[in-house]
């Protein structure tokens, strides 16, 4: 059985962590490297992740799903197609389902509670090492489940909820997320379309309503 000590240590696997909190990431780093894990790196956020991942090519990511510069999906499907077999762990405070499913979706193959034990982040790690198209997250099943009776929105869609959220205008989020006008007017006539609405506001108070997002 692979263990984390023989994973790190006899495969001399690179690490990077992408979290905004210097406090989490030393505690991630140090319960790590208690663990056997060596040549652990560091990102701040999406931008800095994407560098890192392109600089010291990585065995292991662990990224935070709430980044200053947006969710993590979209690093994390980037991540995933220039390394298939990079082994992608989550983590959260999110208790949202829906979350649950985009993060499965997005190409990780695990989503996992701050407030887990470091037992569990190891044991994701360990399978997603043996198994790189492997997914496994607390409450997997009652979530796929409950996301069959909701609307079926993309990450990026996701995304752009949560950023409507905040009341700022469309270009300030096209700018946050890097994309065009136009693109996220494409999405957001998807959006509407799959919420059974026509505006922003109902689109927002709907989404809330189903859990899709949450007031932060």
């Amino acid at each position: 059985m692979l263990t984390a000590n023989s994973a790190a240590e006899g495969n001399n696997l690179k690490l990077l962590i992408v979290e905004d909190h210097p406090i989490v990431r030393q505690g991630l780093i140090r319960a790590l490297e208690a663990n056997g894990f060596q040549g652990i790196h560091e990102a701040g956020n999406c931008a800095e992740g994407r560098g890192q991942l392109a600089k010291i090519n990585p065995d292991i990511l662990i990224t935070d799903l709430h980044l200053p510069d947006g969710l993590s999906f979209e690093l994390i499907q980037w991540a995933r197609e220039i390394k298939p077999n990079l082994a992608i762990i989550i983590l959260t405070v999110e208790n949202n389902s829906n979350f649950l499913v985009a993060a499965a979706q997005s190409g990780a193959n695990a989503l996992i509670h701050k407030s887990a034990p470091i037992t569990h982040l190891i044991k994701a790690i360990e399978l997603a090492l043996k198994a790189p198209q492997s997914f496994t997250a607390e409450g997997l099943g009652e979530a796929i489940r409950r996301e069959r009776e909701k609307p079926k929105l993309t990450p990026r869609e996701l995304e752009i909820l949560d950023r409507l959220i905040s009341g700022d205008e469309l270009q300030v989020i096209a700018n946050q997320l890097f994309i065009s006008l136009p693109t996220i007017k494409t999405h957001l006539t998807s959006i509407y379309r799959k919420l059974d609405t026509d505006n922003r506001t109902t689109a927002v108070t709907r989404a809330l309503a189903l859990g899709l997002v949450h007031i932060k």
